[in-house]
């Protein structure tokens, strides 16, 4: 009886690792629908996630807001110089506060897991907070370029760590049930995030002098301000308080999220084989080599979420997130701002679509299908924009906006379920980390370039700058259609067995596992 216990507690401590939705869930619990009793029963976690994913909001304010800054024209004047009537950015200087986001990001990645495992996730989230605000307040009163790129590494660095953080966290406290859910609100709100800057600078547009764009810079510090207020009853996390021998204040805090009505010496019990799971997970972790993330069958799972992350920038997200408004006032469109603002919010609706979608159409038909829909429309935005003519450059903003929409509806929410589920439990840390090096990497080299492809006095590309991301969609899009597998509702013994098998991505729907089978029958052994 006490082997079956055992067993039983292991099958559900998925809800307190920090890992993918249905990391161990069964097939059958699998195949549950959500349903509005879920999320009312709920609501308490629900309420907490928003509040530990404001710093993701400064995420996607940060991603939307360089673009439209050197599409306000006061900010031009301030920091560039006219060209044939137009006031642009030196491609350079675009460059330099380019690179500030970068290194803020790939530093603040690696060194979320150190601190917050040493102080705690609260305190963690307190010192982003306070780096955060720092660094607007820095670029706020900025009067050269340099300023600018101080204050936004340092704001980056903050935002950076609780973008980073914020899906552990939840992680930690969600349920089983709601996990899924839970961790992609995290993307809804970075694109939360981008249409609140687009509304704020559209907002300030009336002023004429450096309000115009040092306002939208001021705001960013709302989010961290209120996250900072509400750490006064955010609990610190049960699992790491339950690491660190603290079993009073983990009970205490599973009842803050959960309510009075929780079990919470099951939970701590569940948590409890979690934590020495994770221990043991570890200690095989510390023996291994970074190289072994590309050795066997490990080497294709690293491949795999890789590549998810690089087709983001291969197919031109950050052409339509951080440079679409740039584009619409180099291209002549009247009121760029109030278009950039209606497409950053046609975005956001489009996240929201793909919430019911991930676990009913699967990841590869979303990725796959929404990633062929997404090159062929590159291909037409094209052609379109060569014309040349008033109608073909609205059809053009029509087109691109629709990208969006799709872009957030399908690949921009379920790359995070993709970087969740397909690593293995051992190497999922080094897997990860090599995923942040690597789409760090090339988003940096699509932000230096793309100012030298758009500026009026560069190659001055226009619309017809979709051929080159259409270009390098098309053999990321073969590699996907080919390579990348159906995870949804598989645990992490079926996936490694699938990925030992060598089984062919687009029979992993339908394979059928000897663990899952095993696993099922401990089930009905356990309800008797």
């Amino acid at each position: 009886m006490g082997n079956n216990d055992e067993t039983k507690a292991k099958n559900e401590v998925t809800q307190l690792e920090d890992t993918a939705p249905a990391a161990e869930a069964t097939p059958d619990h699998a195949e549950e629908k959500l349903t509005f009793r879920d999320f009312w029963d709920h609501r308490r976690v629900l309420g907490f996630c928003f509040i530990i994913y404001l710093l993701p909001i400064n995420f996607g304010y940060e991603v939307s807001m360089v673009g439209k800054l050197f599409a306000v024209t006061p900010f031009a004047k301030q920091f560039g110089y006219e060209v044939d009537g137009t006031w642009v950015v030196k491609a350079t200087d675009q460059q330099l506060v380019n690179a500030a986001s970068t290194i803020g990001l790939f530093t603040s990645a690696f060194a979320t897991g150190i601190i917050s495992d040493f102080i705690g996730r609260k305190r963690t989230i307190i010192a982003a907070c306070l780096i955060c605000i720092s660094g607007v307040i820095t670029q706020y009163f900025s009067n050269s370029i340099l300023m600018i790129f101080g204050g936004k590494l340092l704001s980056t660095l903050g935002f950076g760590l609780g973008h980073s953080l914020g899906p552990v966290f939840v992680a930690e406290l969600a349920p089983t049930k709601m996990r899924g859910v839970c961790l992609v609100l995290i993307n809804t709100t970075i694109v939360l995030g981008q249409w609140l800057n687009s509304l704020v600078v559209y907002s300030c547009q009336k002023y004429e002098g450096d309000m115009a764009w040092r306002i939208p810079i001021i705001t960013q510090v709302i989010p961290p301000s209120l996250l900072l207020l509400a750490l006064t009853f955010l609990p610190e996390s049960p699992t790491w308080l339950l690491i660190n021998g603290r079993n009073e204040e983990a009970a205490k805090a599973y009842r803050r999220f959960n309510g009075a009505n929780f079990d919470v010496d099951a939970a701590i019990d569940v948590a409890t084989v979690a934590i020495t799971k994770e221990q043991e997970a570890r200690k095989e972790q510390e023996s291994s080599s970074w190289l072994e993330c590309f050795k066997g069958t490990n080497r294709r799972r690293t491949l795999i979420i890789v590549m998810v992350y690089i087709s983001q920038q291969f197919i031109g997200v950050n052409f339509v997130s951080g440079y679409l408004t740039y584009y619409f006032r180099l291209a002549g469109v009247n009121d760029p701002l109030a278009l950039g603002q209606t497409a950053n919010a046609i975005q956001l609706i489009g996240n929201i679509v793909s919430w019911p979608l991930v676990d009913r159409l699967g990841r590869r038909p979303m990725i796959v299908g929404g990633y062929t829909i997404m090159t062929a429309l590159l291909l037409v935005i094209g052609g379109i924009s060569t014309i040349g003519t008033p109608p073909a450059l609205s059809a053009t903003v029509a087109f691109m906006v629709l990208w969006g929409f799709l872009y957030q509806a399908t690949l921009g929410a379920v790359a995070y379920a993709i970087g969740g589920e397909t690593a293995s439990v051992r190497l999922r840390q080094k897997t990860y980390s090599i995923n942040i090096m690597v789409a760090t990497a090339f988003s940096c080299l699509v932000t230096q370039v793309m100012p030298y492809l758009l500026n009026t006095d560069q190659a001055n590309l226009g619309g017809k700058i979709s051929f080159v991301f259409f270009g390098l969609s098309v053999p990321v899009l073969i590699y996907l259609y080919f390579c990348l597998p159906e995870l949804k509702g598989r645990n992490y013994a079926e996936v490694q067995e699938m990925f030992e098998n060598k089984v062919p991505a687009r029979k992993f729907k339908t394979y059928k596992c000897d663990s899952a089978l095993l696993e099922q029958s401990e089930k009905k052994d356990i309800d008797v």
